[in-house]
């Protein structure tokens, strides 16, 4: 890590083990009789399948049988001299041990941990574990939370604008309907009058009653004296009086023929 002729201090270096990267490496043994893994990519792929729920008895069992020993050559060619006791970077003394227990199972996995190595002024390597105590089951269930809680956010978010745009959208379409509502109005209430045709005014009106718009219904009818009706209604009325018309021109019609019949009768 730290090669001769280097300026010290230095450091600190710092290396991260995973319990699932362990595993990964000890499947990898286990299937081809080989040393550790040296495929980056391979290794990344294998890590990420033993992650979750269903690899916590491999990445367990991998995190416990993680042992190392640091070593410092203080000479070139010089002899390699242990710093430090054997390291168990992944595993965790456990604080509720049961009496009578011994052996290896006070120990508890973790899920990671980071190895710090620096160089002091003097030459000597110092070495420092930082882990965040957490086991290999509470790792796990964090990082099922933690992303239940991000796409919780997600689609929290999502519902959020969604909603703000369809009420948006939902907003300005009653508003250009009661605009032409207005507009129908004054064409048929007070026809060639200042505000027949006025859409600005129309508007201003709807923006100013936007919270009561009854009140500008009944202000309105008070003032022309004509019931207050949506702008398809006063079409279909429209609509209604020119096939009244129709019917009534059409039954003229029928009425003339049926007194010439009768005056030419009177003559025979």
């Amino acid at each position: 890590i730290f090669d001769f002729d280097r300026r010290v201090p230095a450091g600190p270096y710092q290396i991260d083990f995973t319990a699932a990267e362990c595993a990964a490496h000890i499947k990898h043994c286990g299937a081809t009789n080989d040393n550790c893994m040296e495929d980056e990519s391979a290794l990344i792929e294998m890590t990420n399948s033993l992650k979750g729920s269903k690899g916590i008895p491999q990445r367990e069992a991998a995190a416990l049988q993680l042992r190392f020993r640091v070593y410092q050559r203080t000479a070139r060619d010089g002899q390699w001299i242990q710093i430090g006791d054997e390291m168990r970077p992944l595993s965790m003394q456990h604080s509720q041990k049961d009496e009578g227990e011994d052996g290896e199972s006070h120990f508890v996995a973790i899920e990671s941990a980071v190895l710090e190595i620096s160089l002091n002024t003097v030459g000597l390597l110092t070495t420092g574990l930082i882990t965040n105590g957490e086991t290999i089951v509470q790792a796990t269930k964090s990082a099922r939370n933690s992303k239940l809680l991000r796409y919780g956010t997600i689609i929290g978010s999502i519902l959020f604008i969604g909603g703000f745009l369809v009420k948006s959208y939902v907003e300005e379409r009653i508003f250009e309907r009661d605009t032409q509502r207005v507009l129908a109005y004054y064409k048929h209430a007070a026809a060639n009058s200042f505000h027949d045709g006025d859409e600005r005014q129309a508007r201003y009106l709807v923006w100013k009653y936007k919270a009561k718009k009854e009140k500008l219904w009944r202000r309105l009818e008070a003032k022309y004296g004509v019931p207050v009706k949506h702008a398809w209604e006063w079409d279909d009325e429209e609509d209604a009086a020119k096939e009244n018309e129709e019917d009534e021109a059409e039954d003229l019609d029928g009425g003339d023929e049926g007194s010439e019949k009768s005056e030419q009768a009177d003559e025979l």
